[in-house]
């Protein structure tokens, strides 16, 4: 594990509800994996310039005793290049990145750890379905660019609003279809994308590999159609929790449960098959109203 300190060489609006921001980082190492993520450090204080970077260790990091505890939040890589990051801000009320990115400057600090990729298409696949709502748009964007030759690719993107819709670079064989719900206006209509592009799936082709990522509580819906009505083995989708509706407010119901029921459900991870574990940690958070 790497920590970067970075600093912000450029700020590009995008859409009404999308902000690019270029940092300049040294010695990046990106894993190139067009959905890779990170950790975010923000200033601890009102100076922009000023973060109070942890300390890497293997597989992890710390705060040394008597620093500023960094403000943290995960974010994908939109790109990377020699010397400099792109990440994308979803604009939005509230919200520590939120608010810093809509306020950012040339000359901002921030701090970031080494990424880490998740999509893994199966060896010999040929054929892909990516959904994703706003918050997804970057790492979406991202893995159709570089989308393997020969592998066939629906995209689905659900945004707001016509306006938060982007160009994007598609390769051959390729169809995107912007949708319009979600992104905290009104219900997602990820699930309902997902089941009715599989429903029509030509009986006895190939089956695709699916991502989908945004909205967790979507995703839910998602899995439980994947594994229990379909019954389809973890390598053919990769599903990825980016944000839940009033994120503050969960964290501060999440943080409030008792030690006893925290335990439990850390404990649900030490199943080796952990399919089964994320399945019954999705079914915990339910039952409590997460």
């Amino acid at each position: 594990m790497k920590i970067y300190p970075a600093t912000v060489e450029s700020v590009t609006r995008l859409s009404p509800t999308l902000i690019r921001i270029r940092l300049v980082v040294s010695d990046f190492e990106t894993t190139g994996v067009g959905d890779e993520y990170v950790r975010l450090f923000f200033p601890h204080g009102e100076d922009r310039a000023e973060v109070s970077l942890p300390i890497a260790t293997e597989d992890s990091w710390y705060t040394p005793d008597g620093s500023p505890e960094p403000p943290m939040r995960t974010y994908t890589i939109r790109n990377a290049g020699p010397g400099w990051v792109d990440v994308d801000f979803v604009v939005h009320e509230g919200g520590v990145a939120a608010t810093w990115a809509v306020q950012a400057r040339p000359g901002d600090a921030l701090g970031l750890n080494s990424p880490t990729g998740l999509y893994e298409l199966p060896a010999g696949a040929t054929h892909q379905l990516l959904v994703g709502d706003l918050t997804a748009l970057p790492a979406l964007a991202r893995l159709l660019e570089n989308t393997p030759e020969g592998v066939h690719t629906q995209a689905v993107i659900e945004v707001p609003d016509d306006a938060s819709r982007l160009e994007l670079l598609t390769p051959p064989g390729c169809r995107v279809r912007w949708v319009t719900g979600g992104n905290w206006v009104g219900p997602s209509v990820m699930p309902d994308i997902v089941r009715r592009v599989l429903d029509s799936w030509p009986e006895g082709a190939e089956r695709p590999y699916v991502w989908v990522a945004g909205q967790t509580p979507a995703l839910r819906s998602v899995r439980k159609h994947l594994r229990k009505e379909l019954g389809w083995p973890s390598e053919w989708f990769k599903l990825v929790g980016y944000w839940v509706p009033r994120a503050e407010e969960w964290r501060d119901r999440y943080d409030a449960l008792p030690a006893e029921t925290v335990a439990e459900l850390n404990a649900l991870f030490a199943d080796e098959d952990q399919e089964a574990a994320l399945d019954a940690y999705d079914e915990a958070l339910e039952t409590l109203g997460l």
